[in-house]
């Protein structure tokens, strides 16, 4: 999943919604340091991971994108996902989604002595643009992918994101309403168990 989809299956807590965030950025071990809700947060993040690469229907959506893009097929899926996360934000999201986005960033803001380095330059510009809620612009999502795209040094590959974006993109979003309630299910048993973890390693 990618940044907006964790944040409406994290909330509510505002560790948990910047811990949706930052935990693209804490990388190993999460360090004790983080206060408790935040710790739960990145934890929560991980999790949602760890579970979406495992759903069947999220697979399904990867063997949609053409052949020479399927092995980054599922990075590029989550910033997909977000896309029609946004787009299905009445049915799927919570009230409405530049105020909930503004929730977002003065959560961020509030845990921003915890930001990791590497993790500041775009956190920045995300609450600068008001991002998240762009992700309901197609042209917004081109540009992220084919950003992905540059940092994994695959720019040649970026022909064929139109193919992706303007053939496949209705049948992305019948599988997003698949695997995206099997997520917020998943999301809301996960709370209790990360927020013991937490505890357990103070």
């Amino acid at each position: 999943m990618n940044f907006l989809a964790h944040c409406v299956l994290a909330q509510p807590g505002d560790g948990f919604l910047a811990g949706a965030i930052l935990g693209d950025f804490v990388k190993g071990n999460i360090p004790q340091s983080l206060p408790l809700e935040l710790r739960a947060g990145v934890r929560l993040h991980r999790r949602i991971d760890s579970f979406s690469n495992r759903l069947p229907a999220m697979k399904a959506s990867t063997r949609r994108f053409p052949p020479p893009l399927r092995r980054v097929a599922p990075v590029l899926l989550d910033v997909v996902a977000d896309h029609c996360l946004a787009l299905s934000w009445p049915r799927h999201g919570i009230g409405d989604l530049r105020t909930f986005t503004a929730r977002v960033y003065a959560a961020i803001g509030h845990y921003g002595d915890w930001i990791p380095p590497r993790g500041n330059e775009f956190v920045r510009r995300m609450i600068e643009t008001d991002l998240l809620a762009r992700y309901a612009d197609l042209d917004v999502i081109h540009r992220a992918m084919e950003h992905i795209l540059a940092r994994l040094e695959l720019r040649h590959l970026g022909g064929g994101l139109a193919e992706v974006l303007n053939g496949s993109l209705a049948a992305l979003a019948e599988d997003f309403d698949v695997y995206y309630p099997q997520l917020e299910a998943f999301a809301r048993a996960e709370r209790t168990e990360v927020v013991h973890w937490a505890r357990s390693t103070i």
